[in-house]
């Protein structure tokens, strides 16, 4: 088996923390693999939900530039001790030569050992470990954490800039209620993933891109009160400018900016007044 350089981490969200790790193990001139794991056997930490899926992650990873990504289930290394870890895993499985990880990384059975007692034992067995410095905004550090507090509050500009990237939401646009295309107001409807973090439900301006271009959109994240009020939360996208059939078709929406909270109108007519001063905000104010 090829020698190969290991980064480390659980890299939920992709942020920019997590980017400059990638960069570093980018500088490997052989094999670049990731060993992460999977997140639904890491539920049982107190997660209050994801920033993405495996399979986003996964292919996220994969874009930057990684050769392999490993998605562990946490069960099958949870009682390892740190030596262990290093001998059986980073060595008799991995092959690695190099590894790479966040400066508050940490590992073995309770969580611990920290990055320095990697290094350490990497050393013993002749391989090089090298740390990643924490990336910080206005003074505090960057994190999955920080990010899923600033989606849950609404702040959605905030989080895009901490991951370097807008969040959002991708997936095959299905059959809704059609109650948009009774006032006149298409939107597309995409299933909203129960193990992802739950942003905070109101109107968003969006960006959708879709198989027919990238359109400026308003979408309603929640559980539509004034229409149906099933508890069931929903993305609803209207797209400016488009009239075509995107049913089965994948798209990616884009949360761009917070615009309102989700409120329940006394009749379908006062919502559909609000959905358009929506409508005419993001066309006239919004950049895609």
């Amino acid at each position: 088996m090829d020698k190969t350089a290991v980064l480390l981490g659980l890299f939920d969200g992709l942020h920019r923390g997590h980017r400059r790790a990638a960069d570093e193990l980018m500088k490997y001139p052989g094999k670049k693999t990731v060993y992460t794991f999977d997140s639904l056997s890491l539920r049982t930490k107190g997660r209050r939900g994801l920033l993405m899926t495996d399979s986003a992650k996964r292919e996220g990873l994969l874009r930057l530039g990684a050769d392999c990504v490993i998605s562990e289930d946490f069960e099958n290394v949870r009682d390892m001790g740190a030596e262990e870890f290093v001998r059986d895993v980073l060595i008799g499985r991995l092959c690695a030569e190099s590894v790479i990880c966040g400066e508050n990384f940490r590992f073995a059975k309770g969580c611990s050992a920290d990055a320095e007692d990697l290094k350490a034992i990497c050393a013993s067995f002749g391989i090089d470990a090298k740390t990643v410095p924490t990336v910080y905004d206005g003074g505090e550090a960057i994190s999955t954490t920080r990010i899923r507090g600033l989606i849950e509050a609404g702040d959605i500009s905030c989080a895009n800039r901490l991951l370097g990237y807008d969040y959002g939401y991708e997936g095959e646009v299905e059959h809704g209620f059609r109650i948009g295309s009774q006032m006149g107001i298409k939107t597309l409807n995409l299933p909203f993933d129960p193990v992802l973090v739950l942003p905070k439900k109101g109107v968003y301006a969006s960006r959708v891109i879709t198989p027919c271009g990238i359109y400026k959109g308003v979408t309603n994240i929640g559980t539509r009160p004034t229409v149906h009020g099933s508890g069931e939360t929903v993305i609803e996208t209207h797209m400016i400018g488009f009239d075509g059939d995107l049913y089965g078709k994948k798209v990616r929406i884009a949360l761009l900016e917070f615009m309102r909270p989700e409120v329940r109108f006394e009749s379908i007519e006062e919502l559909k007044k609000a959905v358009g001063r929506d409508i005419e905000h993001v066309a006239g104010t919004v950049e895609i």
